[in-house]
């Protein structure tokens, strides 16, 4: 894809209808000090909220996000790490395997409080709003985790080989894996197995010290005959995802390892090139032999990322050609990570740091997501504890945690965590809809300060976000709507979707505390930033600003919605209320319409850019409550939430 039109300049360049910036706090109240830069010109922050590195189960790497938001040309000034917060204390983490149960055992760890996941389909706790037969959470009991290795490949070979679990030999306990194979062909054949566990609990970040130990029983082998253990590492675009292969040979104390060797292979169907890095590992013929794999500190010496590592996947491999005959016994896999909890959160810090050298700020937050999903921000807010919540957090409880430490919470993707578009019109899935609306409305939202609404694709289409926002919004719920990736792979989440929308926050700075004051006031729009990078604000001509509640007479008052950066072909739609009023295609990139509303009752107003393939860019609401109702206004905005302003921390 070609690289997208920048932003950066197009944020910072003065317009005229960007006057003197008067904030009002809630209901109104005048405020000072509005976050405006040294021209005069209010500051706009592109920030990525919901992503995850290295720290977390799937590809991506810390500086992999960073290389590709900078593709998208200076529309993206910070990253928000959100990694789980139980991963990175390998909470309930898979240590080791046995083989005493098989190739699948199963182990018990506290039952979590979604099952299986809080926003899914299935009978949910009271508190996920599913339906009204549901049960109430339960904090007690515990959930069988299952651990295990499978046969991934089905070639040849996995035709002829044995592999089996057997009782004749044993490094630990009364039984091992026992691997059989003979080479028929010219080239190498492989049979692969895969060691895998629930919610993928084996995965170890390269940055907690990780070291795997196999204790490998070898009877016959030799040079047309070998055992490999692979480990696939992070992705780090623009080159390469890496991979050691650690080939097991049979070798007498005298005889020296051969020199590591690296090759690139094609990317078969990756995103990357794979960055194979092999290495001789000696062994003694006819004798246990505990191994040690100092995966951390293979992949720093040999160049492929260092710490900045996942774990990925984990195979076990025999490889045979013709002449070749393998047999050989496998016990005792551990999994060791040496740095975990807060120490390793510490460590994420001290890499986000490291990575603005490249130009972009990173923050470190934190998903909880054990039980409930919700991410926390906040340079005060610590790791959350599983010895606290061994059951995770209800969402009411992630919320109470990042607010005692003066921080803010996000409820995570409300309809689930796949990918798929489900109608929510259809009859069965509107009943669901509209329990879930109501549950959310009486729970005031639990209190969280944001709700993710820009995804095109998470259980629903952006359209039942939308309602949903709009719908809390109509009940006086009022909270800041934010758009995210949650992208845990290099490859997709920015230049292309279906989920790669971004927040800007207006704010006196990038620091967290600046941004946490934009976002707790409502000071933000989101959109696709590989086709949008301008900039949405609601104001009144008194000074009443996007985000706020305001507390204003029955008469029309004026409200003007202003949009810069307008691509060819990008329409504007306000909505009111959750329904659209009108529709403007300008001919021009900045864009102003000066729209008289009257407000006998609640209501809310705020617009999008959309073209032919849906919205590309939206704002937050201004808020409106008639005088009448202000004495008990119906608003759910935190009593700090402010107009952002200069940092006085």
């Amino acid at each position: 894809m070609a690289p997208v039109r920048g932003g950066g300049a197009r944020r910072e360049r003065a317009v005229s209808w960007l006057g003197p910036l008067i904030g009002l706090s809630l209901l109104g109240c005048p405020v000072s000090d509005p976050a405006v830069g040294e021209s005069g010109r209010e500051r706009v922050y592109g920030v990525q909220m919901h992503i995850h590195g290295s720290m977390s189960e799937g590809a991506g790497s810390m500086l992999g996000h960073n290389v590709m938001a900078a593709r998208l040309a200076g529309a993206v000034d910070v990253l928000w790490w959100t990694d789980h917060d139980w991963r990175i204390s390998a909470y309930t983490y898979v240590t080791g395997f046995d083989f005493e149960e098989g190739l699948q055992e199963v182990e018990t760890a506290p039952r979590a409080l979604r099952t299986p996941h809080w926003e899914g389909p299935e009978p949910m706790p009271s508190w996920a709003m599913w339906n009204e037969a549901a049960s109430d959470g339960s904090k007690s009991g515990l959930e069988r985790v299952w651990k295990g290795w499978s046969q991934r490949s089905d070639s040849g070979l996995a035709k002829r080989a044995k592999i089996e679990v057997s009782a004749q030999r044993a490094r630990s306990g009364k039984r091992s894996l026992r691997i059989r194979a003979r080479g028929v062909a010219d080239d190498w054949e492989r049979v692969t197995l895969a060691f895998q566990a629930s919610r993928r609990r084996h995965v170890a970040s390269l940055a907690s010290g990780a070291r795997l130990r196999l204790s490998v029983l070898p009877i016959e082998s030799g040079d047309d005959a070998r055992l490999v253990l692979s480990v696939l590492l992070s992705q780090h675009p623009p080159g390469f995802q890496g991979r050691l292969d650690y080939r097991l040979v049979t070798a007498t104390p005298e005889t020296p390892p051969a020199a590591p060797s690296v090759a690139t292979l094609s990317a078969e169907g990756r995103p990357y090139p794979l960055k194979v890095v092999t290495l001789e590992v000696p062994q003694q013929a006819g004798s246990w032999n505990d191994l040690v794999f100092d995966v951390a500190d293979d992949a720093e010496r040999h160049g492929l990322g260092g710490s900045d590592n996942a774990l990925v996947e984990l195979t076990l491999s025999p490889e045979v050609r013709v002449g070749g005959r393998l047999e050989t016994y496998v016990d005792s896999l551990q999994i060791e990570r040496e740095r975990v909890g807060e120490a390793l959160f510490t460590e994420e810090k001290r890499m986000a740091r490291g990575l603005e050298a490249g130009g972009l700020v990173n923050h470190v937050g934190q998903e909880i997501s054990y039980g409930a999903h919700l991410n926390v921000f906040g340079p005060r807010v610590p790791l959350a504890n599983p010895i606290v919540h061994p059951h995770g957090y209800t969402p009411a409880e992630a919320v109470e945690f990042a607010h005692a430490h003066d921080g803010i919470a996000s409820l995570n993707h409300f309809f689930g965590v796949t990918e798929e578009v489900m109608g929510h019109n259809f009859p069965k899935l509107r009943k669901r809809f509209d329990m879930r609306l109501a549950r959310l409305i009486a729970s005031r939202a639990y209190g969280a300060d944001l709700l993710e609404v820009g995804y095109r694709s998470r259980g629903h289409g952006l359209s039942a976000f939308l309602e949903l926002w709009d719908g809390l919004s109509a009940a006086g719920v009022f909270i800041t709507g934010v758009g995210v990736s949650d992208s845990h792979d290099n490859h997709v989440g920015w230049l292309e979707g279906p989920n790669n929308f971004i927040t800007w926050v207006y704010a006196a700075s990038p620091s967290q505390e600046d941004l946490i004051d934009g976002l707790r006031a409502g000071r933000a729009f989101f959109g696709d930033p590989a086709r949008f990078d301008g900039r949405l604000d609601i104001r009144t001509p008194k000074g009443g600003r996007m985000g706020q509640v305001l507390g204003v007479s029955k008469a029309p008052r004026a409200v003007i919605f202003s949009v810069e950066g307008l691509r060819e072909g990008q329409r504007v739609r306000l909505i009111r209320d959750g329904t659209p009023v009108d529709t403007f295609s300008p001919d021009t990139a900045d864009f102003e319409h000066r729209r008289q509303i009257s407000v006998e009752r609640p209501t809310s107003v705020r617009f999008e850019v959309g073209d032919d393939d849906g919205p590309v860019a939206l704002s937050n609401p201004l808020y409106f409550v008639p005088e009448s109702a202000a004495d008990e206004p119906p608003q759910q905005r935190r009593a700090d939430a402010r107009v952002p302003g200069p940092s006085k921390r």
